[in-house]
């Protein structure tokens, strides 16, 4: 009787055949896709001309009368963020808020962006354009803002003058509270607070004002609090903005950092202030610029009177950016294998009268 042939078990070997081939095929999409992927990133970076964008009403600027154009400086600026990533990032995110239209403050127009964002939208505040760049290894790319801006500074002098409340804000308990860096309701914070008085809002913001000028010089480092640019003495921009808004709650008016820029040609960067009134809305305040002395007129054009200014220079003019920030842009990211990626944004700014 023949024996019958035992079959083989093949098994084990198709396994292990699957295996080689799935691993295979994960190694050429790491390879492929995840290194570079190359063609989407240059699709998503690709500098052809600009696109108009629109949000807002940016690029729906209203016409003004004779008298408001001469209340209005027009500036064109060009905000390119140069972007550089050095090894493999497996995710980068960047936000950018963008300048829009403010009623009174500033319109726009002519308004083109050189990158189409992931997505555009509000936080409630700030007009946000949101990046996301996926799987990519050592590149540069810019991204460039660019338009036209028609502004004027809503100082207190502006607002009398108005005399009514063009932002109007139900809920100002966001602005009465301590955050990160403004510590409104430290024992320090509070305690010259206290010694500040004034009769009226205005008064007591002058008071605020002249307190930060008498006892800060202005010096360029890393950000720090309130509380310790006080006791240390010094600081910048966003230091002098972060001591006035924390002493503006410890005395329960509502305030907020502003950013964006100066409209002049060197260290347009800036952030200053704004505060509530119930009469007239947001107003603006910049308490690292030293008051100054302003002429007034009357009707003859003689003067009547020299005035120290509290709150702006009359020769000075924002683009406001975003609010409740302390710098132009954020960048997060995270490294997706052990190539220690990293990611460096610079920014480069230019204004121009027009």
């Amino acid at each position: 009787m023949k024996k019958r042939k035992q079959k083989k078990d093949y098994s084990i070997f198709i396994h292990i055949t699957f295996i080689i081939i799935l691993l295979t095929i994960g190694v050429f999409i790491y390879i492929a896709g995840g290194k570079n992927d190359l063609e989407t990133f240059k699709k998503q970076v690709e500098e052809s001309s600009p696109k108009k964008i629109i949000a807002n009403d940016i690029n729906r600027t209203p016409k003004l009368n004779e008298k408001e154009k001469s209340q209005y400086k027009k500036y064109k600026y060009k905000y390119t963020y140069n972007i550089e990533i050095k090894g493999y990032v497996k995710r980068m995110e960047m936000e950018i808020p963008i300048p829009v239209n403010e009623n009174e403050k500033q319109y726009l127009s002519n308004v083109k962006v050189s990158v189409k964002p992931s997505r555009l939208y509000s936080d409630g505040v700030n007009t946000i354009a949101q990046y996301i760049f996926q799987d990519i290894e050592s590149q540069k790319m810019n991204i460039v803002f660019e338009g036209e801006a028609n502004v004027r500074t809503y100082n207190i002098k502006t607002a009398k003058a108005l005399n009514k409340n063009i932002s109007p804000e139900k809920d100002l308990s966001r602005y009465l509270k301590p955050e990160i860096l403004i510590e409104s309701n430290d024992p320090y914070i509070m305690n010259i607070a206290r010694r500040i008085k004034g009769d009226s809002q205005e008064e007591i913001l002058q008071n605020i004002y002249e307190y930060i000028q008498d006892n800060m010089q202005y010096r360029i480092i890393n950000n720090v609090s309130a509380k310790k640019a006080l006791q240390q003495g010094y600081g910048k921009c966003s230091e002098y903005a972060a001591i006035m808004i924390a002493l503006c709650r410890a005395k329960k008016i509502p305030a907020r950092m502003l950013l964006g820029n100066i409209a002049r040609e060197k260290f347009p960067q800036h952030n200053w202030v704004e505060v509530y009134y119930d009469k007239y809305g947001w107003v603006v305040y910049d308490p690292t610029v030293s008051p100054v002395n302003v002429k007034v007129y009357n009707n003859s054009g003689k003067i009547t009177k020299v005035e120290k200014r509290y709150d702006t220079s009359p020769d000075l003019n924002y683009i406001t950016a975003g609010r409740n920030k302390l710098s132009t842009y954020t960048t997060s990211y995270s490294v997706g294998d052990s190539q220690n990626g990293s990611v460096i944004v610079r920014e480069d700014i230019k204004i121009e009268r027009i």
